[in-house]
C-alpha cells in the first residue's frame, strides 16, 4: 500500500513536469510567431502606406518614395485600378511601355524612368488632367512634365503607321449575322467632330453647325472596332465630303480596294467603293426600337441590316471618347498638338482593341444607351456629300443586294406565298 502510493507520487511528479515543459515549449513556439507576425505586418503596412517624412530622408528621397509609391499604386496594384487610372490593364501598360523603349527610342532619364513618363502621358489624355495637377501629385516642374508628355506623344505617334493601316482586303467579314449580308465590305467610316480649343480670331473657321468649336475626323474603322484610316485636322466647319475627298487626294491616303466597299450613312452618295441606305426610308436603329415593327418592304429590311452593321464606326468614335477624356474637355494644347493628341488616341484605341477587348467592351452598353439618347441629325440635299460619283451600276448593285435579302427574309418566315411582284423595289 506504501510502495503503490509511492509510484503514484512518483508518476504525478513526471506528469506534471513533462505537463510543464510543453507549456514552455508551447510558449516559446507562440512568442516567435507572434514576433514574426508582428515583422510580417509592419514590412506589409510600409509597403502599403505613403512613406513617412521620416527626418533621416533628405527631402529628395521622400519624394522618390512618394512617387514611387504612387506609381506602384497604379500599375502594381489591383487590376482595376490600374485599368481605371491609365485605361490599360496592368500587362498592356508594361507591354506599352516595353514598345516605347525597344521601337521608339524612350528611354529613362536619370530622374525619371519610362514608366512614369508614359503613366503621366495616360493620366492626361485618360482623364484630360491638367499638367498642373500632376506637379502637385508627383511633385515634378511643369518644364519636366511637359517635356516627357512630348517625349511620349512623339513616340507614341511613330507607331501609327503599324497600328493604323488599310486592311487587307482578302480578309473576310467574322462570322456574325450583322456582316452575313455584307461580304465585300471592309469596314464603315464617317466623320466625328472632335471638339478643340483655338484662338478666338480663328474660332469662326472651327465652328460647326451645332455652333461648337470642333475638327472635323474621318474615320474608317473594321468589323472589329479598330481603325484603319483617320484624318484629323480639318475645320469643324469643313463638311464631310471635303474632308474624305482630301482623304482620297493624298498620295498615301484613303483607297478602297477594288471589288469592295464600306457602309456609310445617307449623308453619302452611293458610289463604287460606298454603299449607303435608302433615302426616305427608316434607317436608324432607335427607330425601328421605338416603333416595335418588322420591315415590310425590301428597302426597309435593307436599312435596318445595313443600320445593325454600320453602327459599329458609332460605336468606336464613342469607345474611342470614352476612353479618352481628353477628347471631351477643354484643352490646353496648342492646335497642332491637340490633333496629334487625337491621332495618339487612335494608336491606343487600337493598341487596347488588340489586347484587352473584353475589357472595352464592358464599357459599351454605357456608350449604347448614350447613341440611342442622341437625337437624329435630319439629311438634307445641302449637307449631302457628293465626293463619290453615283453610278446606275452602283445603285443596281444595292437593290439587288436588298431584293435578295427579302426574298431570303419571306422565306425563313414561311410568307413567300405572296406574288412575286410584292418582293420588287418599290
Amino acid at each position: 500500500m506504501h510502495c503503490s502510493y509511492n509510484m503514484s507520487d512518483l508518476e504525478l511528479i513526471s506528469y506534471i513536469t513533462e505537463e510543464n515543459e510543453r507549456r514552455k515549449k508551447r510558449r516559446i513556439v507562440l512568442t516567435e510567431l507572434y514576433f514574426e507576425s508582428v515583422v510580417l505586418g509592419l514590412a506589409y503596412l510600409s509597403e502599403q502606406r505613403p512613406p513617412r517624412n521620416i527626418g533621416s530622408f533628405s527631402s529628395d528621397e521622400q519624394l522618390y518614395n512618394y512617387r514611387k509609391y504612387l506609381l506602384k499604386e497604379m500599375y502594381h496594384g489591383s487590376e482595376v485600378t490600374c485599368y481605371d487610372k491609365l485605361r490599360l490593364t496592368k500587362r498592356n501598360f508594361h507591354d506599352l511601355c516595353a514598345l516605347l523603349r525597344e521601337r521608339c527610342g524612350l528611354r529613362d532619364s536619370v530622374y525619371i524612368a519610362v514608366e512614369e513618363k508614359v503613366a503621366m502621358f495616360l493620366l492626361v489624355v485618360g482623364h484630360g488632367l491638367k499638367m498642373r495637377l500632376l506637379r502637385g501629385d508627383y511633385k515634378r516642374s511643369l518644364e519636366t512634365i511637359s517635356r516627357h508628355f512630348s517625349d511620349v506623344l512623339t513616340a507614341i505617334l511613330s507607331l501609327s503607321a503599324e497600328f493604323i493601316k488599310l486592311p487587307d482586303p482578302s480578309i473576310h467579314p467574322p462570322d456574325d449575322y450583322k456582316w452575313k449580308w455584307f461580304g465585300n465590305a471592309l469596314g464603315a467610316l464617317d466623320g466625328c467632330h472632335i471638339d478643340v480649343c483655338v484662338p478666338v480670331v480663328d474660332q469662326g473657321r472651327y465652328r460647326n453647325r451645332k455652333q461648337t468649336i470642333s475638327t472635323n475626323m474621318l474615320g474608317v474603322v473594321d468589323w472589329n472596332m479598330k481603325f484603319l484610316y483617320v484624318l484629323p485636322g480639318w475645320e469643324g466647319s469643313a463638311s464631310d465630303s471635303r474632308v474624305l475627298r482630301d482623304a482620297m487626294s493624298r498620295q498615301d491616303g484613303f483607297v478602297v480596294p477594288k471589288g469592295h466597299y464600306y457602309l456609310v450613312d445617307a449623308g453619302y452618295t452611293n458610289g463604287p467603293g460606298f454603299l449607303a441606305p435608302f433615302r426616305s426610308t427608316r434607317y436608324h436603329l432607335k427607330e425601328w426600337v421605338s416603333s416595335q415593327q418588322q420591315p415590310k418592304t425590301a428597302k426597309e429590311l435593307y436599312n435596318l441590316r445595313h443600320s445593325r452593321a454600320r453602327n459599329v464606326v458609332e460605336r468606336s468614335f464613342g469607345l474611342l471618347k470614352k476612353k479618352w477624356a481628353i477628347l471631351r474637355t477643354e484643352s490646353f494644347f496648342d492646335i497642332k498638338d491637340q490633333i496629334g493628341i487625337i491621332n495618339a488616341c487612335c494608336v491606343l484605341h487600337n493598341f487596347a482593341r488588340d489586347r484587352q477587348h473584353h475589357m472595352d467592351d464592358l464599357l459599351l452598353q454605357e456608350i449604347d444607351a448614350e447613341l440611342a439618347a442622341m437625337p437624329n441629325e435630319p439629311i438634307d440635299d445641302a449637307n449631302l456629300i457628293t465626293s463619290v460619283q453615283v453610278t446606275d451600276e452602283w445603285n443596281f448593285f444595292r437593290d439587288q443586294l436588298a431584293h435578295n435579302m427579302f426574298v431570303d427574309y419571306l422565306l425563313r418566315h414561311d410568307q413567300l406565298d405572296i406574288s412575286y411582284t410584292t418582293l420588287l423595289m418599290e
